[in-house]
């Protein structure tokens, strides 16, 4: 097949989000509106991304970091003046250029590459991945002609009566030969209400000089959902959860009650674990295998729990390891913390890890057992094996050492008038 860039529009001020960021920025599940359709991209074999920006065109740049190349749309003129505003950046390109939309986070990658599968087979010019919809109102219809090619799209409010039969409708994501979509384009005219570019117009205008123009109903009603709204943003979200959860229980994980449990995108869990009722898994977690986790625990980003440990009611891990066989069972918080393996976390045990102006690490070794309501100052080190007796607080820096038992407030060596080595 011929090379394959995309073309992402994200220009869009999102106006009825109400919101000063972003429209494509604002957070799904874990990650941003946007990344999803890059991501989308890449999966069906996109290595180039362009990225259309306009008045957040800063917000895009921080985001992606270079990721992806950022075009600047000045002036926002309509959909097919964004793709324009891309012809620099394109110039001297041969191949194929997917045009998707940045607020449509839940196409699949699979959807693409098999539309461009199709699309190079067939040789068209443009191709518009398409659905079949039982109810398509609000939706532009596909129209084609008698050997089934595409020659037009007819919007909802301009469908007559045998039009608004049809339910095939337009996702609004296509694919061209590059330089026939850029020639085309020079022929568009903002001959509308808006007064705007309109790149469907270069759908008819391609099929008007005889190309080939091709829809594909490849997509499924959920891949079509755009964000405008805050209720756009929710019922993305029900999709996105309902795909989580789905992968990870074909992983081998048991989710004992899915609607109860959020899992944000990007978080690895083990074969054999189970997941309880009411827990709430943030991105970048890694869970092992055999683990339990919950109910109603939340493990927040950068963490990661090792085969076999247990996680269990009311209890909080951020940014901190918990080593493996190792059970946090109930009432605690774990916040940059080091856990090794085969500890035993009390009911109540805190790591205190923030001193007001910094987060500091807690460091616990291998067999150590805290009893009920330790309070761990940051930074300080439990050493292996070592004990801590029920209410017992560890001053920072007052490290335990390896195999004793301390008590006490401030903690003390049990049976012992020394003092604990800094």
């Amino acid at each position: 097949m011929r090379g394959i860039r995309a073309v992402i529009l994200a220009a869009g001020e999102g106006t009825r989000m109400k919101s000063a960021r972003s429209k494509v920025l604002h957070e799904l599940f874990g990650k941003a509106i946007v990344s999803y359709c890059v991501e989308a991209a890449r999966e069906s074999g996109v290595r180039k991304v362009y990225v259309v920006a306009g008045s957040n065109r800063a917000e895009l740049k921080k985001f992606f970091g270079g990721s992806v190349e950022i075009v600047h749309q000045a002036k926002r003129l309509g959909t097919g003046h964004a793709v324009m505003a891309c012809e620099k950046a394109l110039r001297g390109y041969d191949g194929d250029l997917f045009v998707l939309a940045g607020d449509a986070p839940l196409v699949r990658g699979a959807t693409l590459a098999e539309f461009r599968s199709r699309f190079s087979k067939d040789g068209a010019a443009a191709g518009i991945l398409t659905a079949e919809l039982e109810n398509p109102r609000g939706y532009g219809r596909i129209l084609r002609n008698a050997a089934g090619e595409v020659t037009g799209i007819r919007e909802d409010l301009d469908a007559d009566e045998c039009e608004k039969d049809i339910r095939e409708v337009n996702s609004s994501m296509y694919c061209f030969r590059a330089k026939l979509l850029f020639a085309a384009l020079k022929k568009v005219t903002p001959d509308n209400r808006k007064r705007e570019y309109y790149l469907t117009d270069a759908i008819s205008i391609l099929a008007e000089q005889g190309e080939a123009v091709q829809g594909y109903a490849l997509a499924g009603a959920a891949e079509l959902l755009g964000i405008n709204t805050r209720q756009d943003l929710a019922d993305a979200a029900k999709e996105i959860w309902k795909r989580n959860l789905e992968a990870h229980m074909g992983a081998g994980v048991t989710v004992v009650s899915p609607g109860t449990t959020y899992i944000e995108a990007g978080v690895r869990i083990g074969a054999d674990t189970v997941v309880h009722p009411f827990t709430h898994i943030e991105k970048d977690v890694a869970i092992g295998k055999n683990c339990s986790i919950g109910p109603f625990a939340k493990i927040r980003a950068g963490s990661r729990v090792k085969d076999g440990a247990a996680i269990g009611s009311f209890v909080e891990v951020v940014r901190s390891t918990v080593g493996e066989n190792t059970l946090v069972k109930h009432l605690a918080y774990l916040g940059d913390a080091t856990v090794g393996r085969g500890v035993n976390v009390g009911a109540g045990t805190i790591t205190a890890n923030y001193d007001g102006k910094n987060k500091n690490r807690t460091r616990i070794g291998d067999g150590a057992f805290l009893g009920c309501d330790t309070v761990l100052i940051a930074p300080v080190k439990v050493g292996r094996g070592a004990r801590t007796g029920a209410g017992t607080v560890v001053p920072r820096g007052r490290n335990v050492p390896a195999g004793v038992t301390v008590v006490g407030v401030p903690a003390a060596v049990l049976k012992s008038k020394n003092k604990l080595k800094k």
